[in-house]
């Protein structure tokens, strides 16, 4: 078990009533033990009414499949719970990470952003 943090980072306005842009930062190792803790925090995001919500991943060192097993899961209960998003931040310069993600061939069911201003920017846009 490596080390595992998550925390909020914020809410951000996105000009439109009820429809905030939260943002979640994770990093050290999201493995099979850390993985229920990001599931947890996400589904508590969406059980309180968030429907779009962005995931830096810029500190992450490793993630397992477990994790981007919770990650497809809170995204795709997002669209199902109205059109919802889910993004991901994981700038090129973390390629262990990104190339984890490409493998894993997620990148139809989540939006993979290089930086938190993209991934904000688009989320901000969604109706």
């Amino acid at each position: 078990m490596g080390f595992f943090y998550i925390s909020d980072d914020g809410t951000v306005d996105s000009g439109q009533q009820g429809n905030d842009v939260v943002v979640l930062v994770a990093g050290g190792e999201i493995d099979y033990s850390a993985s229920p803790q990001l599931s947890e925090r996400l589904s508590e995001r969406i059980d309180g009414g968030i429907t779009r919500v962005v995931l830096d991943l810029s500190t992450v060192t490793f993630i397992d499949s477990t994790a981007i097993g919770a990650l497809v899961s809170a995204a795709t209960r997002l669209r199902e719970l109205g059109g919802g998003t889910l993004a991901v931040v994981c700038p090129e310069e973390n390629r262990r990470v990104v190339r984890i993600f490409e493998i894993a061939g997620v990148d139809s069911v989540i939006a993979m952003h290089g930086s938190r201003e993209d991934a904000i920017a688009e989320l901000a846009t969604v109706t």
